[in-house]
């Protein structure tokens, strides 16, 4: 069943929760079943609504990550109006899925009467400790810092298609949860604190009538214990099915790595990291283009000042740069010229509230995310 549950309350904020995206994910569906149980028990004091779907039905029947093609992969805003527009007749599986997604996805923006929420909760090959993954918003801050443990910010820098990104196109905050490994049992108890949790903070219930709250956030805190409470993407190793890569076995997710270490191999032999800093879901499974992420940690004071700037708008300030200048046909965007991004980091960029998103005619292309 596509939709597993769907609880309403007068008007209000709607969280939109998603597990098994990825069809060997399946703790986030049961930590699902487990509140949607639970709201059947009682009568708590819904406003807005609760809405939580399942991924890839024909993929998590077969507990591969995908049939066809990753249906976390595809969802760039071109290639949607183009499923829109397809004849069923042609779809492989992810197509018939991710179609059936889109019109759950569709209906409950057109019932919405307050912000729109999105949870997406995935599990990874390796070992790890909880973390969430985000575009860097201030919205998409709000959600993400309300859950105890790591933020990670930049993934959407390195990755195209995901549904997150899509959804927080629309203008929707938008959270990705990792909550451990695909087979660990821990993994569905800490998606179930991370969906009450994220209830509250979305506005859906307060957190005084959510029974057992604090011992629910005490589960998520402890298992993040010491980690990094923000870091960002520093470097994505891609893989593909030719490559060969095979990850060093013991590496679990946060570990501290140094430049120069041998992390896996491929094809053409030893795969290093290039730089120290913490590893991210390491690849210990045969489907996935992601080898593995590093990360690293980013100071408070960065965050605060970021914060500032995008409150006072002052990314207009750019524009004032040689070499930057207004995207021609894409709204809040800038293409500047290399040299100047050598001189004005990409980090800087990133301070304003602009993502990097691609190489165009030999220029960089950022463009400004929704800061609501």
């Amino acid at each position: 069943m596509r939709q597993l549950g769907r609880y309403t309350g007068r008007d209000g904020p709607t969280l939109l929760v998603c597990g098994g995206l990825h069809g060997n994910e399946p703790a986030g569906l049961i930590a699902a079943l487990r509140v949607i149980e639970r709201l059947d028990a009682t009568k708590l004091p819904l406003r807005g609504e609760f809405l939580a779907l399942a991924g890839n039905l024909a993929a998590l029947a077969r507990d591969r990550r995908y049939l066809e093609f990753d249906l976390n992969r595809c969802w760039i805003e071109e290639r949607v109006a183009r499923l829109r527009k397809q004849d069923v007749a042609d779809d492989v599986p992810e197509d018939a899925e991710q179609r059936a997604l889109l019109e759950l996805i569709d209906q409950a923006e057109a019932r919405a009467t307050g912000p729109l929420s999105f949870l997406d909760l995935h599990t990874t090959s390796g070992k790890s400790a909880p973390f969430g993954l985000i575009g860097d918003t201030r919205r998409n801050r709000r959600l993400a810092f309300a859950l105890p443990g790591p933020v990670i910010l930049g993934l959407e820098e390195t990755v195209d298609g995901t549904l997150l990104g899509y959804l927080e196109e629309r203008g929707h905050t938008a959270l990705v949860v990792g909550a451990g490994q695909h087979a660990d049992p821990r993994a569905v108890d800490l998606h179930e604190s991370v969906i009450w949790i994220t209830m509250a903070s979305a506005g859906l219930l307060d957190a005084g009538d959510i029974p057992d709250y604090a011992a629910l956030r005490a589960r998520l805190a402890k298992a993040t214990q010491g980690l990094p409470r923000v870091a960002e993407v520093r470097y994505r190793h891609g893989v593909d099915a030719r490559s060969g890569f095979r990850m060093k076995p013991g590496y679990d997710g946060f570990r501290m790595v140094e430049q120069g270490e041998v992390l896996a191999h491929d094809k053409d032999g030893e795969v290093r990291a290039p730089e120290r800093g913490h590893l991210l879901m390491p690849l210990y499974q045969d489907q996935g283009s992601d080898g593995f992420f590093l990360v690293r940690p980013v100071k408070p004071f960065w965050l605060r000042l970021s914060s500032v700037l995008r409150t006072l708008r002052l990314h207009v300030l750019l524009r004032a740069l040689p070499g930057v200048h207004r995207h021609p046909e894409v709204p809040r965007a800038l293409r500047v010229d290399p040299k100047v991004a050598r001189f004005f980091s990409v980090e800087i960029f990133h301070l304003f509230g602009y993502r990097r998103r691609k190489n165009e005619d030999g220029l960089l292309v950022f463009s400004r995310r929704r800061q609501a």
